[in-house]
C-alpha cells in the first residue's frame, strides 16, 4: 500500500497544533520548540516523511492530533513522535483511535509492525506512560538521567505481527 501524501499531511495551521500542545500542559517548552521544528519542517516540505492523524469535533475544532512516520533503514519499524489530546478532551478514547489508525496504516504498509514511542520518566508523565501500557506497548528501554538529572528516557514498543509473526 502507498501512502497518499495529501492524506497524511496537517489539516490544520501550526498555530492550531501548537495550541493543543500547550494547551494538554504535558509538555516543556522546550519540548513545544522542538514540535514547532517539526511541525514547519513537515508544513515546509511534506516529503520529510512525518505522517499525521488528527481527531476534530463535529465543529471542525481539533481534539487531538499524532505525528508519526517510518523508521529510517527499517523494513517494518515505525515511530510515533507526538500524540496530542486537547486537555479537556483526555480520557475520552481519542488519543486510542488515533492509535489504532495509525496501527492500520502502518500494518497495510508494511504487513507487520514493530511501533516505537520514547518518552520521559518524570513523574509529570506518569499518565502518558500508563496510557502506553494500556494500549499494549510494554517498556523496552530506559536510559538513566537522559534528559536531565531525574529524568530518564523511557523506550516503548508495541509489536503487530499482521500476517508474518515477529520475533
Amino acid at each position: 500500500m502507498q501512502i497518499d501524501r495529501n492524506d497524511s499531511l496537517p489539516g490544520g495551521s501550526l498555530e492550531e497544533y501548537l495550541a493543543a500542545a500547550e494547551g494538554t500542559g504535558a509538555f516543556r517548552l522546550s519540548e513545544i520548540e522542538i514540535l514547532k521544528e517539526v511541525l514547519s519542517d513537515a508544513f515546509a516540505d511534506p516529503s520529510r516523511g512525518y505522517l499525521f492523524l488528527e481527531e476534530r469535533l463535529p465543529g471542525g475544532e481539533l481534539a487531538g492530533f499524532a505525528v508519526f512516520g517510518r523508521a529510517p533503514m527499517t523494513d517494518w519499524a515505525w515511530d510515533l513522535y507526538w500524540i496530542v489530546v486537547e486537555r479537556s478532551l483526555q480520557g475520552r478514547g481519542i488519543g486510542r483511535r488515533m492509535l489504532e489508525k495509525l496501527e492500520a496504516i502502518a500494518l497495510a504498509v508494511t504487513g507487520k509492525v514493530i511501533l516505537r514511542v520514547e518518552t520521559s520518566g518524570r513523574k509529570e508523565y506518569e499518565k502518558q506512560r500508563q496510557f502506553y501500557l494500556a494500549a499494549g506497548f510494554r517498556e523496552t528501554g530506559r536510559i538513566r538521567d537522559f534528559y536531565e538529572e531525574g529524568d530518564d528516557l523511557v523506550t516503548y514498543c508495541k509489536f503487530l505481527p499482521g500476517e508474518k509473526s515477529l520475533r
